[in-house]
Order: C-alpha cells, then sequence, then structure tokens
C-alpha cells in the first residue's frame, strides 16, 4: 500500500530544508530529521537508506519498506503539518519489527510532546 501523494516528501528543497531548519532526534536503529509545522494538513514523511550504510540494493529496499510501514500504521502519530524525514541506519535490519514500533512510537511521542524552551 502507497502513502498518498499528500503525505510524501518529495522535492529536494524541501529536504535540504528540514535537514538545515528542523530537529534532529537520534533513535539508534535510525535518525529522524523534522520540522514541526503549524499547517492543518497531514504529516508528511520520507525515507533516506544511504548506500554508504546499507550496501546492498535488497536491503535499502527493505529498510524503506519498513519505515514506510511504520509510519502508515500510525497516520495519527504525528501533529498535523509535521514533517518527517526517517535516514536509515545499517542495524535497523537487525531489529524486530516490535522493536521497531516501539522506538518509533517513542519518537513520535517525543517530537509531539510541546518544545520546552529555557525560561526566564
Amino acid at each position: 500500500m502507497r502513502l498518498p501523494r499528500e503525505r510524501r516528501i518529495r522535492a529536494s528543497a524541501d529536504f535540504a530544508r528540514i535537514r538545515n531548519t528542523g530537529s534532529r532526534l537520534d533513535c539508534g536503529p535510525f535518525l529522524l530529521n523534522f520540522k514541526r509545522g503549524e499547517g492543518p494538513g497531514p504529516a508528511r514523511f520520507a525515507v533516506i537508506a544511504a548506500k554508504k550504510s546499507l550496501p546492498l540494493a535488497v536491503d535499502r529496499n527493505r529498510a524503506k519498506r519498513l519505515a514506510r510501514e511504520l509510519f502508515r500504521t500510525d497516520p495519527a502519530a504525528f501533529p498535523a503539518g509535521t514533517e518527517v524525514v526517517l535516514v536509515i541506519r545499517s542495524g535497523m535490519l537487525r531489529r524486530r519489527l516490535a522493536d521497531l514500533r516501539k522506538v518509533f512510537a517513542e519518537a513520535a511521542r517525543r517530537i509531539s510532546a510541546p518544545a520546552t524552551g529555557p525560561s526566564a
């Protein structure tokens, strides 16, 4: 099953904007670059699987399928307007899907929590 077009990040400029102005969250088997949005639209998602971390195409494709499945099965995990880019690390394929779901859910909870800054 494919993510609808409005839920995908496709433009190179969007990837660069999220990486440069967004936040980063290290989750172990993957890294999340995200930008909290204010818009009413649904959360948007993209996956990056680098050849350096997963040299075999079959492994990169499997990791991308797993990542999309994590996002697709929990559509309300991220607030509306949030843009998320998941960067796959080599350890992702050594984890069970249930473990990845727990890590992903915890990351979504941390991203959804209100940002707390230093109080004056």
